[in-house]
């Protein structure tokens, strides 16, 4: 044997004497531990006191202080808020307050037609004068009292269409396409056709009904609107309505309504652990019956989610709606660590012949390695997860990590103690159910034959002497698929042709993997915003006016300013996603005005404000020093086309940032929507930086309990095996790589690395027998088959959910289960095959060799 072996050899014994010692300690105080240990769970609970919920969907799905972010603060902190006088909408900072309504034909037939327009000046109408609020005081507001205030009035986004002069020639299709008037009317109609620049049929329009944001009676009015607008009657037309508030909303609704699939999960997984746990059917062995194991099994992970929940809210992290998928995952973890534990405790010598202290040493001796790996690998899978620029993964991975640790603790100081009662229940031959009652043979000595009947049934029983006396069916039997198939040749032969074409199927899906998220995906399908975000996504186009904002104080009057803005807008209007017949450019505008003079930056600057006061829809797009001689900074814009792929958009956004860059003036590009833009720009290089560093930590983890080298390379090649499947499967089920879709990667690296590692510490344990694959597959299968199938069944409620966020997980967690079974079922266990038959053919020969030269030696010496 070699050095190394020896090395482990040393390093095993001592890591397992460690959790020998404490199985020791636990079976002499078992009740003073699960005391200890329940009141601690339910001391944190007390941090539900200070809980605080964040459901801004900005907040939760953006990266945090990203540059979008900066810029927007730039231009709220040096420019006004546009809202309340002279206001257009391409001039706000952010999405601002708004109430939207499309109008779509019922039949999506043209409506460019009287009556159509009828009905969306009936509409009009209703939105202006019918929706009200009334304040406390009997005062009555309509929109008109709160809306956003141009130089002629309210500006709703889509004015022109409402006005007597467009809806006739809207009419008599008379109306030029994309521009009328000067006014850009692309954005406003949906599914438009159009001949020789006109506008020849349209299904709807869309009108935004601008709010000031300087007054809490918008919001009010917002949530009038959502309110009363079921009360509007169409006939022709059919109705898609929205407000800014209405995404958030409709996400924490709908989310908080699916939490009450987690009930029906923790019915199903108990119910499971319980017939898994429970002894063999037909034995009807009462005494060696493990279902009430079952039972604290899932209670202990249950436990772990209420504690964690309180303990990280107590400590003032904001509970987030997708954290709502957190329990799920805890209770199949929790899950997993217990059927590794009674399979410890399951093959501990029998308690005729040991005593429950050692049985104690021998079941933590064998497993606690294994949980620890798993529990150590989710912690620090999700403590990296935690470093994330998205709250939504920062706080989701903080509360999990903190849930995997104390779910850890509990499978330590609650299950343990209890598996620990459950032997002097055991020992003691008393009932599993009814523990008063003592099975002896007075019990089973009744004179009658129904009595003895019964007595067989409900009363027989003794203390187990094997592992298949504990086993229930469902621990028995799957893992035998496994050893079968893997015991022949052609079993073999198929496992290999099927991981060819996994991985190749996998490899294909990561290719073509998309990025982003469709914001309405996160809400219900029977949700008023799912209608209306899904129509604007089908019907409409996508044309991003985009500020070009000069950061710095300029002398505008000079001819070189002059010219380094200009170059910055024609390099803009060369971009192919950019709109280059479309400008809005106060300078030029005062440039053909007949108050322009540049003779001096005095001259300039008064010129400038005569403008300003005879064209006010520019008044916002520059601001004047606290003197008013000087201009610290200003706004241009451009347009881009329509572009609907996220990729498109991030793209756009990193081209126009790489022009501002380059320019001669400081300066940066912005609309509101490069706030959300920012993720499809972000969201890959942190997946995979984050899964990355992950990965290495798991396999340094795996490297401190188990330092074989062989094993390390196996997780490895097994871990990066199941990640590649799991982003290549998620492209065949209609999954793009977002910032939620990350959270279940996360997640996944550390729950890969389970089912691996009980196998792997199994083929150790069983390394040197002479049918190892059968050994380890019978000692770890049973616990692995049980882990994966009981969170199968608890993630199958998951289906029945109308959230993105619970289907997503649901379905990457069906991906991670379902790779991970088959990883550690067949493909992982003819790996090691090969490897170990490799290792003990290797150190045969060499002490064949050895032998050899012993042998010769000896003669010579003879």
């Amino acid at each position: 044997m070699g050095k190394c072996e020896n090395c482990y050899e040393k390093y095993e014994r001592f890591t397992e004497d460690i959790f020998a010692k404490l199985g020791g300690f636990i079976s002499k105080h078992p009740i003073t531990i699960l005391a200890i240990c329940i009141s601690a769970n339910l001391l944190c609970l007390l941090g539900f006191i200070n809980i605080s919920v964040e459901n801004d969907v900005e907040v939760l799905y953006t990266p945090e202080k990203s540059q979008s972010f900066k810029d927007r603060e730039f231009l709220k902190n040096v420019f006004s808020d546009p809202t309340t006088s002279n206001f257009e909408s391409y001039q706000l900072a952010t999405f601002g307050r708004y109430a939207d309504i499309m109008i779509i034909s019922k039949n999506t037939s043209d409506i460019m037609n009287q009556f159509y327009v009828d009905e969306i000046n009936n509409i009009d109408d209703f939105i202006r004068n019918l929706i009200t609020i009334q304040e406390p005081s009997g005062s009555t507001y309509k929109y008109a009292d709160v809306c956003a205030l141009s130089n002629s009035g309210c500006n709703i986004f889509g004015n022109i269409v409402l006005t007597p002069n467009f809806q006739q020639q809207f009419v008599s299709k008379n109306v030029s396409f994309p521009m009328f008037n000067s006014n850009v009317i692309s954005p406003l109609f949906a599914r438009s056709e159009t001949n020789n620049s006109m506008l020849l049929s349209t299904i709807g329009v869309k009108l935004r009904y601008y709010l000031r944001q300087n007054t809490s009676l918008s919001e009010m009015w917002e949530q009038a609107f959502l309110t009363q607008i079921t009360n509007l009657k169409t006939n022709i037309t059919d109705i898609g309505f929205a407000t800014s508030d209405s995404l958030g909303t409709e996400l924490d609704k709908n989310t908080n309504g699916d939490i009450k699939f987690f009930s029906l999960t923790f019915t199903l997984m108990m119910t499971y652990a319980c017939l898994a746990s429970a002894s063999p059917w037909l034995k009807c062995n009462n005494i060696a019956n493990r279902l009430n194991l079952g039972i604290a099994g899932v209670i202990a992970p249950v436990l772990a989610i209420g504690s964690a929940l309180g303990f990280v809210c107590g400590i003032g992290v904001k509970f987030t709606n997708i954290v709502g998928v957190m329990p799920f995952l805890i209770i199949g973890i929790g899950i997993d660590d217990m059927f590794i534990l009674m399979s410890g405790m399951a093959e501990a010598p029998s308690l005729s012949t040991e005593s429950i202290e050692n049985r104690m040493k021998h079941m933590l001796k064998k497993t606690g390695i294994a949980i620890s790996i798993t529990s150590i690998t989710n912690l620090l899978a999700f403590a990296i997860g935690a470093s994330s620029v998205f709250i939504s993964i920062r706080n989701f991975c903080i509360f999990t990590g903190v849930a995997v640790l104390f779910c850890y603790f509990n499978q330590l100081f609650f299950l343990s103690p209890a598996i620990c009662l459950n032997e002097k229940r055991t020992k003691e031959e008393r009932h599993y159910c009814l523990c008063c009652l003592k099975l002896n043979k007075e019990n089973s000595g009744n004179s009658t034959v129904e009595d003895k009947m019964q007595t067989n049934i409900c009363m027989s029983g003794k203390i187990p002497e094997t592992r298949e006396d504990v086993e229930s069916f469902l621990e028995k039997y799957p893992k035998q698929i496994a050893i079968r198939v893997l015991s022949h040749i052609a079993g073999k032969i198929i496992i290999c042709i099927l991981f060819l074409v996994y991985i190749t199927a996998a490899i294909y899906g990561t290719v073509h993997l998309k990025q982003g998220l469709l914001l309405y995906n996160l809400v219900s399908e029977n949700s008023y915003f799912y209608k209306y975000s899904s129509w604007d996504d089908k019907f409409f186009t996508v044309e991003l006016v985009i500020a070009i904002c000069i950061k710095t104080e300029q002398k505008y009057s000079l001819p070189s300013t002059q010219y380094h803005g200009s170059v910055i807008i024609s390099k803009a209007k060369q971009d192919p996603a950019i709109d280059d017949t479309f400008e809005i450019n106060w300078l030029q505008a005062y440039k053909r005005s007949p108050f322009y003079n540049n003779n001096t930056e005095v001259n300039f600057i008064n010129g400038l404000k005569s403008f300003l006061n005879s064209a006010p829809r520019f008044s916002n797009d520059v601001v004047f020093d606290i003197s008013e001689t000087k201009i610290i900074s200003s706004k241009f814009y451009v347009k881009a086309i329509n572009i609907k792929s996220t990729e498109s958009q991030g793209s756009l956004m990193k081209r126009l940032r790489e022009i501002s860059e380059s320019a001669s003036l400081p300066c940066f590009f912005f609309t509101p929507a490069f706030i959300f833009f920012e993720q499809f720009v972000q969201i890959l290089p942190s997946t995979l930086q984050t899964v990355g560093i992950a990965v290495v930590v798991m396999l340094v983890v795996t490297l401190v309990f188990m330092p074989k080298p062989l094993m390390v390379v196996t997780v490895a090649v097994t871990l990066v095996s199941i990640i590649v499947g799991i982003f290549g499967f998620m492209y065949f089920w209609d999954l793009t790589l977002s910032s939620i879709t990350m959270i279940h990667l996360v997640m996944s690296v550390g729950f890969s690395v389970d089912f691996s590692v009980h196998i792997c510490h199994a083929f150790l344990s069983a390394r040197f027998e002479n049918d190892v694959i059968k050994k380890a597959i019978d000692k770890a299968g049973g616990p692995v088959f049980n882990a994966a199938l009981s969170s199968l069944l608890g993630i199958l409620m998951l289906a029945f959910s109308s959230s993105y966020i619970f289907l997503s997980f649901g379905k990457v967690m069906f991906l991670v289960i379902i790779f991970g079974l088959i990883h550690a079922a067949l493909f992982l266990p003819l790996l090691l095959f090969g490897f170990i038959s490799l290792a003990n053919k290797t150190r045969v020969a060499n002490a064949e060799k050895k032998t050899g030269s012993s042998v010769r030696n000896l003669n010579a010496t003879n």
